[in-house]
């Protein structure tokens, strides 16, 4: 009798086990089964009362508010049953929160400040309200501080107070002028690090990691396309775009794509972490691997159609570095035939348009400003047409002219310049001129902090990244891989651009890093009103969720 009473006893704990922390069956053979597979994550634990109640209460409080701000305007009346609905689901399942930042952030970052909402763009406003929410969310659920950091989340740390806080302190005690502007410069670094909190608080399971991995590549594929479209202009797509996202080029059709991120070069390289990602997916055994696949070609097409240089470079040497991180060059190989023959169909005419002028005149100081005094747009179509591959020149130029000067003094080495990334231009009809150099960037805005901070960033990631790659099965080794080639690519464009906070780069960098740390609690995790059981049970749970790591999967 006693030996029937234990044994039903753990069945019925294997069984809430398994309901609480399982992840779903792995043959996933068809679209809709793939679509059911994601959707399973949704509610991995039973809802409380209160969640219950919200979900009741939601449709008619969005409602209620839609109807009221619609009579002021619809558009108002739109935004708020989004914004109900948002709390909503958020309160509900707080992992929705890092869904909602992967998947709708990259759809909207490109707005400019002041086009929707005074001060901020809409992905910080969206960042905000998550962040408010997920705050009364701990308040209201738990009120527990546990503080377990590990060697990501200190370099996180370290980036924010030396791109935030030091310099900001040490421009006071310099006594140098300190504007709105470089304040504002200065808070995109507390953006990034509440950008990873979110995805470090809210993402505890593998199941979690996947589904977050299924948000991003469904954005980016279909922005893929979208960059492609407006890189080539197809169906007047650039003109359509540039009203609302302008590409930062010199005119709206000027082969350089950035779809809504507003920036052809964080686009390019968004989309190239991307294309990792989904390889890594297929790398590490996932399914169902027609949409996967179909993903890394839609990402890997619009690194390309970015239209920049630089963003291709990266992601070629991202993908060396997947390769070589699970042993897998002759796949990968293999796999990029196609997209070869499939590049020298669609990308040749846009790769031939952009390198064209690379031979030419170079665009000289004084050409520059007999060009200037056309102003405004006309200044900047002018110096397109000039040379449309002109621009490493104009880069070459700034730098020496502008911007090395400034580090003569030692000072501005040890402390930075100032935390913006731009200085006046003096030539009439631009106002600024933009520091082109990320490496040169981290010097000139955080001083040797922020540069140390930066390589501590990129060891401690890579390293972090290709333990778990060799050691987790599922997900959390493929993030691992991921971020690795990630971080490849951030070291390559950074040569170029400041992509440590550049939108599209960051947006889904920082994210892929938090999720690693579900590497270091997954295995040891234990549901919290569940008490340990027999030895038997926990090696037969072991069994289910342990399986072979993701390099020893790709070889074999």
């Amino acid at each position: 009798m006693t030996t029937s009473l234990s044994s039903s006893e753990a069945d019925r704990t294997d069984r809430q086990v398994a309901q609480r922390s399982t992840s779903a069956p792995i043959p996933v053979q068809t679209t809709i089964g793939w679509i059911n597979y994601l959707l399973a994550y949704f509610h991995p634990s039973p809802p409380t009362r209160l969640q219950l109640l919200l979900l009741k209460l939601a449709p008619l409080g969005a409602f209620v508010v839609g109807a009221g701000s619609g009579i002021i305007d619809p558009k108002i009346g739109v935004a708020m049953v989004g914004l109900v609905a948002v709390i909503a689901i958020t309160w509900t399942h707080p992992p929705m929160a890092a869904y909602i930042m992967l998947a709708l952030a990259p759809l909207i970052v490109g707005l400019d400040r002041d086009q929707v909402i005074p001060i901020l763009r809409p992905n910080e406003a969206l960042l905000i309200v998550l962040v408010g929410v997920l705050s009364l969310h701990w308040l209201y659920e738990s009120r527990r501080i546990v503080v377990k950091p590990n060697g990501v989340d200190l370099t996180m740390i370290g980036l924010v107070f030396t791109g935030f806080l030091l310099p900001l302190l040490t421009q006071t005690i310099r006594l140098r002028p300190l504007g709105f502007d470089d304040v504002l410069y200065a808070l995109v670094f507390v953006k990034l690090g509440l950008l990873y909190g979110v995805f470090r608080y809210t993402i505890r399971r593998p199941e979690h990691v996947r589904a977050a991995i299924g948000f991003s590549l469904a954005t980016a594929s279909f922005l893929g396309l979208l960059g492609l479209a407006d890189s080539l202009n197809v169906l007047d797509m650039a003109e359509r775009l540039n009203p609302y996202f302008p590409n930062a080029g010199p005119q709206a059709d000027d082969g350089r794509g950035a779809a809504t991120i507003g920036n052809p070069i964080g686009f390019g390289v968004y989309q190239g972490i991307n294309a990792a990602l989904a390889l890594a997916m297929l790398l590490g055994g996932e399914r169902p691997r027609v949409p996967l696949a179909a993903a890394a070609l839609c990402c890997s097409i619009g690194v390309f159609g970015s239209g920049q240089i630089g963003p291709a470079l990266s992601f070629i040497v991202g993908l060396g570095v997947l390769a070589l991180v699970t042993k897998s060059v002759l796949q990968l190989v293999r796999w990029s035939l196609p997209f070869v023959l499939l590049c020298a169909i669609l990308i040749t005419p846009l790769i031939s348009q952009r390198v064209d002028g690379f031979g030419g005149a170079e665009v000289t100081g004084a050409t520059r400003q007999s060009i200037a005094e056309a102003g405004g747009q006309d200044e900047s179509v002018l110096l397109f047409e000039a040379n449309p591959g002109s621009s490493w020149e104009v880069r070459l130029y700034n730098l020496e002219t502008y911007f090395i000067p400034e580090f003569d003094d030692a000072a501005n080495v040890m402390w930075g310049v100032t935390p913006q990334a731009r200085v006046p231009s003096p030539l009439e009809g631009e106002d600024f001129i933009w520091i082109e150099s990320g490496h040169l960037w981290l010097l000139w805005s955080g001083g040797v902090p922020l540069f140390v901070a930066f390589f501590a960033f990129i060891a401690v990631g890579a390293f972090t990244g290709r333990r778990l790659a060799n050691s987790h099965p599922g997900p959390v080794g493929i993030v691992g891989a991921a971020v690795v080639a990630g971080l490849a690519m951030l070291f390559v464009a950074q040569t170029f651009d400041p992509h440590i906070t550049l939108r599209g780069t960051a947006d889904v960098l920082y994210p892929l890093a938090a999720l690693m740390a579900v590497g270091r609690t997954s295995r040891s995790w234990q549901p919290p009103d569940i008490p340990a059981t027999s030895t038997s049970s926990q090696q037969r749970f072991d069994s289910r969720h342990h399986s072979v790591p993701l390099i020893e999967r790709t070889v074999g």
